[in-house]
């Protein structure tokens, strides 16, 4: 478990030359608060700053430096692991990055990227992402799970679940697939060469006895037409190298279809997803004749005005929707022709590779041919010798077969492995193991926010929400508020599967201004009463405007800005 148990800085953001500190242990529950642009979200900042190189909001790393003073940027971070104690401390003008082990600097002679991938990935075993959905729900820039791209959201629960050395694991056997693919490729070309060898070098022993001018012709005639054989070979790869050059000018004028194509079904999409909601829209007006939630009737000429507002809004998006399928339709054409010339592209460097490898084999026949004439005109030839070539020559392609059949054996375990590894392997059976109990604790913290409603997640972090047990709605479907008891109740289940699996667990869980939002006085009591019956090793800070607050809080930190420069003081 991560315990982070201090931070401080100056001259970041509006905090002037003297160091401002927050003891990140001293109260289970803390409220900060001040007026608007006193600084209170800074703390976001600094903690990612430390961890991560970059602020939690979308601010350039140059305007993180205080625009005042403009110099000696730093922040300190300390936190322990276990028995560890580390120091992380980071700075602007002059740029600094140390990590302290229980006191000693790590890797200093190692780049910054070096310093931060060990950072996230051996120390804190932590991402940005995961950081962010994991220890903090903030209102600014912070991206929901729900509304993050399914990748990132699989991204998340793999840091959570500490499932990543799959990844990485199929990483490496990819490299180990493309070894073996190599190894196999080579060790049969090396075997047609010994077979070719051993077939010359018997036919050699069977005419040593003939050694006659014109069995000297003869394997000059040979040579003759192999050498022939080459010279059409590098015929055809010169020409084959013409096409390559042509298709692989097609191939760049076709390279931007991919993207293209992926907006257009992203744009296609959305307006599936509009002419859907006006056909909802058009359809509750039909069939509704009074307000679900007042209970007043609704008048026939306001039905009438909004039955025709969605038609000529289905209308005109069915119009552009046409257009847009013509469009798909010609990068689709596009794409198919990119994958055509691809694959002629593919068979051409085949080809040419054969062509080479036939080279390089003729090459070797004709040097063996030329080796043989010239023992044959020395008319010195040394039968028993010969005998113990063609057998060292047998022994070899015995070698090369035993190898070849264990490359073989190989290729078939690889290809088990690989079966195991991708997504659809091990880390999903280890998703659908966690599945039911983080779908158990969402819906606990949703009902604990008295909103109930069944939230499902299934194994591709697709939700399914029935309201009533019955209606099925998507997370887009709800409120603000909604959504914001949503995001609440995912935030405190990561936390929980990761307290289980002992990989993204922290003391720290910060909330900002979510109770100045969207979430309203019944949801921010509700969600009082879940925090603070959290766990005691959990420090939850909280950022808001709200001052009327502060007696259900341990600790009041208020932030200010006289004189152009916040303080932090503890009330």
């Amino acid at each position: 478990m991560i315990i982070f148990e201090k931070v401080r800085w100056k001259n970041f953001l509006s905090t002037g030359n003297t160091f401002s500190e927050i003891d990140l242990l001293k109260n289970k529950t803390n409220l900060i608060i001040g007026s608007n642009g006193a600084g209170k979200s800074t703390i976001l900042d600094a903690l990612t700053f430390a961890l991560f190189g970059r602020g939690f909001r979308k601010i350039s790393k140059s305007a993180l430096i205080n625009s005042i003073n403009e110099k000696d940027c730093l922040v300190e971070l300390e936190f322990s692991i276990g028995n560890n104690k580390y120091t992380v401390i980071r700075g602007i003008k002059p740029n600094k990055f140390i990590i302290y082990l229980n006191g000693e600097p790590l890797d200093q002679d190692h780049t910054v990227a070096i310093q931060q991938k060990n950072l996230e990935q051996n120390i804190l075993r932590m991402s940005y992402k995961s950081f962010t959905q994991v220890v903090v729900l903030g209102s600014s820039t912070f991206v929901p799970f729900m509304r993050l791209p399914q990748v990132q959201r699989r991204e998340i629960i793999e840091d959570i679940l500490d499932i990543q050395i799959f990844s990485v694991m199929n990483d490496l056997l990819k490299d180990k697939v493309r070894e073996n693919r190599d190894e196999l490729y080579k060790l049969e070309g090396e075997l047609d060469v010994q077979k070719q060898q051993i077939d010359l070098q018997k036919n050699y022993m069977l005419e040593l006895e003939k050694k006659t001018q014109a069995e000297v012709e003869r394997k000059q005639n040979k040579i003759a037409e192999l050498e022939g054989e080459e010279v059409v070979s590098l015929q055809a790869i010169e020409e084959q190298n013409k096409d390559l050059s042509r298709l692989q000018l097609e191939l760049t004028e076709l390279s931007d279809v991919s993207k293209k194509l992926k907006k257009l079904y992203s744009f296609r999409t959305k307006v599936d997803q509009k002419l859907k909601s006006h056909q909802r829209d058009q359809k509750f007006f039909h069939d509704t004749e009074s307000c679900p939630k007042c209970g007043q009737s609704i008048g026939e000429d306001h039905k009438k005005e909004m039955i025709l507002a969605t038609e000529m809004r289905i209308a005109k998006l069915d119009s552009g929707y046409v257009e847009l399928e013509e469009s798909i339709k010609e990068e689709e054409e596009r794409e198919a022709a990119f994958t055509l010339i691809s694959g002629k592209v593919i068979d051409i460097n085949s080809t040419i590779n054969q062509f080479n490898f036939q080279i390089n084999s003729t090459r070797k026949i004709i040097k063996d041919i030329e080796f043989e004439i010239d023992e044959l005109n020395k008319d010195t030839t040394d039968k028993k010798a010969e005998f113990e070539k063609l057998k060292a020559l047998i022994e070899t392609s015995n070698d090369t077969k035993s190898s070849l059949a264990a490359t073989k054996k190989d290729k078939d375990t690889l290809f088990v492995a690989s079966k195991l590894l991708k997504d659809s392997g091990i880390k999903t059976r280890i998703i659908k193991t966690y599945l039911p109990t983080m779908n158990k604790l969402i819906n606990k913290y949703l009902q604990g926010m008295e909103f109930y409603v069944n939230f499902t997640l299934d194994e591709n972090f697709e939700e399914t929400i029935k309201s009533r047990y019955r209606d099925i709605f998507t997370y887009e479907s709800f409120s603000e508020g909604e959504k914001a008891r949503i995001d609440i109740a995912l935030l405190l289940t990561w936390r929980n599967i990761a307290k289980l699996k002992n990989s993204v667990d922290t003391n720290l869980l910060i909330l900002d201004e979510i109770f100045d939002g969207s979430l309203d006085q019944s949801g921010s009591s509700d969600l009082g009463w879940i925090l603070r019956n959290f766990d005691d090793s959990t420090n939850v800070f909280v950022i808001s405007h709200k001052e009327s607050m502060s007696d259900k809080f341990d600790r009041t930190l208020i932030v200010e800005k006289p004189k152009n420069y916040s303080t932090i003081s503890e009330y």
